[in-house]
């Protein structure tokens, strides 16, 4: 495996796309081009967790896909602040940044997909929490003149193939509902919109703007969302809110809910946990889950010769 971290922006030293490159042989593919997944780790936009990133990397590398990391836009450089404190507005945080870096990553890995070989029509994203919203506002805005002016290429540069999204949030209006009746999820949500929109009270325009799950087309690419009812940080209804916006326009997606496992649990073994709480057998069942929905969708290149001699 070839592994290197790529800084995006010339000016920005904080956005970045780790590549895991799998080596190629001439035992398996022999040449052959590999599906990629580009991973979107959470942290509320205000940094981008470790044990959603790499762990998660290495999981879908071992399934045979070629995988990278992006370290996208978060408030204040990732360094932690005080939410409860005076928040400065940071401009770099800010819609449509960590989405347009979803799209900065899909051109890098399409720019270099001979020398990785990438099969460029099967580039899919996988995102947690934040990183599921922030991968979800790109499969659904991957086509927005605001992307395509932004870099100066054609939006078939930045289709996306499909996405595996973990216990994210698509519809913002209807998560601060929620959270506007706890005061401690309260003032969390606060961070966030100041991270994202740049103010602490947002507009019902811009909570429409931020939710993916309003802004599904026929153009919006098949899913795979998983999530649990004990979620205690966001409600397993805002999966399910993307699963209904899906069936509605006729998009191909696959939802699953475990009763049990609280937020951000990751891979939900001990390869992803940080605590013994960040463990949960059933819930680590979504990997196999998604492995087998991967493979319906986005098989490998294997050679339909058999008994063939490697080495001739």
């Amino acid at each position: 495996m070839q592994t290197q971290t790529i800084q995006l922006y010339e000016n920005r030293t904080d956005v970045t796309l780790t590549a895991y490159i799998l080596d190629d042989s001439r035992e398996m593919l022999n040449g052959r081009k590999r599906p990629a997944i580009l991973v979107c780790p959470g942290g509320a936009y205000v940094f981008c967790s470790d044990r959603e990133a790499e762990p998660v990397a290495l999981r879908f590398a071992a399934m045979g896909y070629h995988a990278f990391v992006l370290r996208y836009s978060v408030y204040n450089k990732g360094v932690m602040v005080d939410p409860r404190g005076e928040l400065p507005v940071d401009p770099d945080s800010q819609y449509p940044n960590a989405m347009c870096d979803a799209a900065a990553a899909m051109l890098c890995i399409r720019d270099h997909s001979e020398d990785w070989l990438v099969d460029t029509d099967r580039i899919f994203l996988s995102g947690y929490s934040a990183g599921a919203h922030n991968a979800a506002m790109f499969c659904t805005h991957w086509n927005d003149p605001l992307i395509r002016e932004r870099f100066g290429r054609p939006s078939s540069d930045f289709r996306p193939a499909g996405a595996v999204l973990g216990y994210g949030y698509y519809d913002w209006g209807r998560l601060r509902e929620v959270s506007s009746r706890d005061e401690m999820a309260r003032m969390m949500g606060e961070g966030v919109d100041m991270s994202y929109f740049g103010t602490r009270n947002p507009s019902r325009e811009q909570f429409i703007t931020a939710s993916p799950a309003l802004a599904v087309t026929a153009d919006t690419p098949p899913m795979f969302l998983w999530t649990t009812c004990g979620d205690r940080t966001l409600p397993s209804e805002q999966s399910m809110l993307m699963g209904c916006a899906l069936a509605r326009a006729g998009i191909p997606y696959e939802l699953h809910i475990f009763e049990s496992g609280d937020h951000g649990l990751s891979l939900a073994d001990q390869a992803s946990a940080g605590n013994p709480e960040q463990i949960n057998e059933d819930v680590a069942n979504w990997i196999p889950l998604a492995q087998r929905w991967l493979t319906r969708h986005f098989p490998l290149d294997v050679p339909t010769e058999v008994g063939g001699n490697p080495f001739a």
